[in-house]
């Protein structure tokens, strides 16, 4: 049997994905006649550590698994192995900690497509997909278009938030040393279910190279990168940074999550304790 292998980019808060191979339960009489089930953009990884926009497909229906710790140790620095920077993620074990889904869905048919005309996908911005985050996908980057709940009318209230300009997630080319920085308005914005109006500042940078090693995965030239993200409201603020780690074909393949405080409270780029991690796993 010829087992055709794909690869999937997903998104979550920023982007996920996975590669899979075919089920080796399937059994073909000829094998000239394989078709696999579903057909995904060819990506062909050089493992250069830099990704432009052919190296992370976004893939409609596809399903990644992230295994998802809360209150975690973290290494952000990481050791330096045989010269190379080095992340072992491997632990905890995966099976102490639930396992969340992401896919990427389509916006037509959306209950709030109408909202996001210029919109590609909807992406997940929690696993399992509770709240979407309407993206623009081009050869310039990936720009998020605001955030909604999944279902028009969900038990916790509806997020219904539109930005007054995209903000840009990944710009490409991702390489060392990327940077930009946006700041998004939302007027008339719902959280909840709550009546809000806040600006949005994301700053991403793309701050180390080396290896993340993963509980199933061995991965060579993943990118670091950091997004420190504030949000100022009609009563309040907040800040939170996070480190994702992307990898070309793959898309992001872990996070770490500091806790979120107010504006006015020190908010360190190496925080020793994540408030969730979340790590690509069977």
């Amino acid at each position: 049997m010829r087992c055709e292998r794909f690869v999937l980019g997903l998104v979550s808060a920023v982007s996920g994905g996975l590669g899979l191979g075919c089920d080796p339960g399937v059994v073909q009489d000829n094998a000239d006649d394989f078709i696999p089930v579903i057909q995904v953009p060819d990506c062909r990884p050089d493992n250069n550590g830099v990704i432009d926009s052919s190296e992370l497909p976004v893939v409609l229906g596809a399903v990644a698994r992230v295994r998802v710790g809360q209150n975690v140790p973290v290494d952000i620095d990481g050791d330096v192995v045989d010269g190379v920077k080095t992340w072992d993620l491997t632990r905890p074990a995966v099976e102490s900690e639930p396992v969340g889904t992401l896919s990427v869905e389509a916006m037509e048919g959306q209950w709030f497509a109408s909202l996001f005309p210029s919109a590609d996908v909807a992406a997940p911005l929690l696993p399992g997909g509770s709240q979407l985050g309407p993206l623009l996908v081009d050869d310039d980057g990936w720009r998020l278009l605001g955030a909604v709940s999944k279902d028009e009318d969900p038990p916790e209230g509806q997020t219904r938030v539109v930005y007054d300009r995209p903000t840009v997630l990944y710009p490409f080319p991702l390489q060392l040393g990327t940077r930009v920085t946006t700041t998004s308005r939302a007027q008339n914005a719902l959280l909840l279910g709550i009546p809000t109006a806040f600006d949005d500042t994301t700053e991403v940078e793309v701050v180390d190279i080396g290896t993340v090693i993963l509980p199933d995965l061995i991965l060579d030239n993943t990118l670091q990168v950091r997004v420190r993200f504030s949000r100022t409201l009609l009563a309040g603020d907040v800040q939170q940074v996070s480190y994702i780690f992307v990898h070309e074909c793959l898309g992001e393949v872990a996070r770490f999550v500091s806790e979120a405080v107010p504006l006015s409270e020190p908010s360190p780029d190496g925080f020793a304790t994540a408030q969730e991690v979340w790590r690509l796993a069977l």
